[in-house]
């Protein structure tokens, strides 16, 4: 179950580690979908989405990963801040696969 203390720590998350990477990709649409940060708050999963080269984009931000902790270290009052893992999020690429099949069988 998730507090709304939690919620709310996994929002500011989310806000600060989207301005970090919007500053590491100024020529690229990198949006970051999700945060869960577990109950220790010791590591958060960090659900990223791109526009183009998804792969290169995770594999920076994995690389990146304790510079932006160290950022937040700084700009975030709290006992501890997570270890970040970025995933790459595939929702929009799963639902245009969805609603091409589902287009093929309507037009059969």
């Amino acid at each position: 179950m998730v507090t709304n203390r939690m919620q709310k720590f996994d929002e500011l998350i989310l806000r600060e580690v989207s301005e970090e990477l919007r500053l590491l990709f100024p020529d690229q649409i990198v949006t970051v979908t999700q945060v869960h940060i577990s109950k220790d708050l010791s590591f958060a999963k960090v659900w990223v989405s791109a526009i183009n080269n998804i792969e290169k984009v995770i594999n920076t931000c994995r690389i990146e990963a304790p510079r932006i902790r160290t950022v937040l270290a700084k700009r975030i009052v709290a006992r501890r801040v997570p270890s970040l893992y970025f995933v790459s999020d595939l929702t929009e690429e799963k639902a245009s696969k969805i609603e091409k099949l589902l287009n093929e069988i309507k037009e059969k």
